[in-house]
């Protein structure tokens, strides 16, 4: 069975509105972590930030809530919205089976805007959404 991280990219892949904005296969730029500098934009990042499991009075009930952040990096504000809106739309409400991976539910919790420099006076907009995922381990 995959982890969590290899079923939220696997699910991004699959998802055609988000491969139309960042590419598809091996060449998406869809990156564990952060972006790096030299990738080209639109780009997300994806990272865990916290995993508490859920348990029953019998022990391991094997379901974590995952919550993950994205990040999208474009040249342009309306670009980096886009790809969110993008990424968005794939996830929230999404239940499924990804890479043996059993997703209960995506909820959106959180979004919020701002600027990154990447290299000496360049500046790029960035999106991030923070979602909750249930998923089984």
């Amino acid at each position: 069975m995959a982890t969590i991280e290899e079923a939220v990219n696997a699910l991004l892949l699959a998802t055609s509105t988000v491969t139309a904005l960042v590419g598809s296969g091996s060449a998406a730029r869809i990156f564990p972590l952060v972006i790096p500098q030299d990738a080209a934009r639109p780009a997300i990042a994806y990272q865990k930030i916290s995993s508490p499991k859920t348990m029953s009075h019998s022990g391991s009930s094997n379901l974590a809530r995952s919550r993950f952040q994205f990040t999208f990096q474009a040249a342009t504000y309306t670009s980096a919205k886009t790809l969110a809106a993008a990424v968005r739309n794939a996830l929230i409400g999404y239940r499924g089976t990804v890479s043996g991976v059993r997703i209960d539910g995506i909820l959106i919790e959180d979004d919020n805007d701002g600027d990154i420099e990447i290299q000496p006076n360049e500046v790029l907009p960035y999106v991030r959404l923070d979602a909750a995922i249930w998923h089984s381990e």
